[in-house]
């Protein structure tokens, strides 16, 4: 226990550092206790409410432990404001409408017209401060299958004017967002939108519309892809589709910035997705399952794409037994992987392994493996087809994760070591330099 004379002292030598070294020490305070340091001393009263402490504070729905109101009416600013679990939308928009701290990025919930209002209201206020460049709506069906007119709060999301992050789930399970959302107007801003929903409505096609000129990243969650309104997006560089499309995907191939496709999806029995991934010139980043009746086709079509050689990273997460087979014959087919993750099979394992080297793969720097089956980690990174795997390529770290383990742990010796604690590390055959992962283990027997 500090005694009171021991407090005192260090205090006087904490008010001794100059303005910048005092902030950096106050960095590390969580948001309430910087907020209770405000009152031992003006000095700082005024650090603790230093706009470099703040513009870094996330006040999200799992941690903000109702410190809103307070950062409201004391703070200079936040990164992150999430209000989706207020009990009134109305107290919040009170509380915001007196308020001048700038909030980058903004989360609210609406189920209610009368919730639509107060969100519109809260926006509006928080586009005047400036600042705001990410906006999440999540659209709930809280009343049973009320419809309510988003068009308030959309267009004041329009209006706002550098508005770079957009969100939007929308979790009606049969009610599609109102057509006249599709008449809105605004000035193109967003480069990063993620749209989630279970029916077939105007607003994507609308969003894509409008920013068109501007967007670079597109998350769907979604089996309506407006695969017409996509090619008319020059700037488009990734792409993520969580469900199946019911369009030819196809015809994204001829999209001039594409370099990233993330699938979640069986893409083998998808109309115009092997295609895709054949014929695309420009992917850098590539995540696909490769499931169904013909696991291998992604792989093979990928391999033969004008794409190949230039491919950066591969994900490829599936159960058969045989990809790996598939991708050991593809690798030198991308002279520029440097990061591989994929599912190994225990009986399939070594020979993976012992294919991987500067021949076939020369630029790989991180392999991610899942392993499937009763395969013992520690077993793993203790065994000779590790130790020949990182011999053979010096420049490689090596993951191990979701390993099915040891069914019996305390019977297994290598388990009962007690080494390689920290078995989602890095491994590897050298120290950690500067280019390394931060969690880059040398790797020893």
């Amino acid at each position: 226990m500090i005694t009171r004379p021991a407090f005192v002292y260090g205090f006087v030598l904490l008010l001794a550092l100059p303005d910048d070294a005092l902030l950096a020490v106050l960095a590390f305070l969580p948001p309430r206790q910087l907020l209770d340091c405000r009152v031992l001393c003006r000095r700082l009263r005024d650090l603790c409410l230093h706009a470099d402490l703040w513009r870094r504070v996330s006040l999200t729905r799992w941690r903000r432990r109702c410190l809103w109101r307070a950062a409201l009416r004391l703070a200079p600013c936040l990164r992150e404001l999430d209000l989706c679990d207020t009990d009134d939308l109305a107290d919040a928009a009170a509380e915001v409408a007196a308020t001048a701290c700038v909030v980058a990025k903004l989360s609210l919930n609406v189920a209610s017209d009368r919730d639509v209002a107060m969100a519109a209201t809260i926006v509006e206020k928080m586009s005047a401060l400036g600042g705001l460049t990410g906006f999440s709506l999540f659209v709930n069906d809280y009343y049973y299958g009320t419809v309510f007119d988003l068009d308030p709060l959309l267009a004041a999301v329009n209006n706002v004017s550098h508005l770079t992050h957009l969100e939007i789930q929308n979790e009606f399970e049969s009610a599609a967002l109102l057509s006249s959302c599709a008449d809105l107007e605004g000035s193109p801003s967003v480069k990063r939108l993620s749209y989630t929903s279970s029916t077939e409505d105007t607003l994507l096609e609308a969003l894509l519309e409008t920013h068109a000129s501007t967007l670079e990243h597109l998350h769907l969650d979604t089996e309506h892809v407006p695969v017409s309104a996509l090619k008319e997006l020059p700037k488009l560089r990734s792409l993520t589709c969580e469900l199946q499309p019911t369009e030819d995907v196809s015809g994204l191939k001829a999209l001039p910035s594409l370099a990233s496709l993330d699938f979640s999806w069986e893409v083998s029995g998808s109309p115009g997705a092997l295609e895709l991934l054949g014929e695309a010139p420009h992917l850098r980043k590539v995540s696909v399952p490769c499931s169904g009746p013909k696991p291998s086709a992604p792989l093979v079509a990928l391999a033969a794409s004008p794409s190949a050689r230039q491919l950066e990273s591969l994900r490829i997460l599936t159960r058969s037994k045989d990809v790996s087979k598939h991708v050991i014959a593809a690798l030198p087919k991308f002279p520029s992987l440097r990061d591989l993750a994929l599912i190994v099979h225990s009986r399939r394992l070594e020979d993976f392994l012992q294919a991987v080297s500067p021949a076939t793969a020369s630029s790989l720097s991180m392999l991610v493996l899942f392993t499937a089956g009763e395969v013992c980690r520690h077993a793993l990174l203790h065994g000779a087809a590790v130790e020949g795997l990182l011999g053979r390529n010096p420049r490689l770290h090596l993951r191990v994760l979701n390993s099915g383990g040891c069914s019996e742990e305390a019977d297994c010796e290598w388990c009962r070591l007690g080494c390689h604690t920290d078995l989602r590390a890095a491994y590897a055959a050298h120290c950690r330099g500067e280019d390394c992962p931060k969690d880059c283990h040398r790797w020893t027997c």
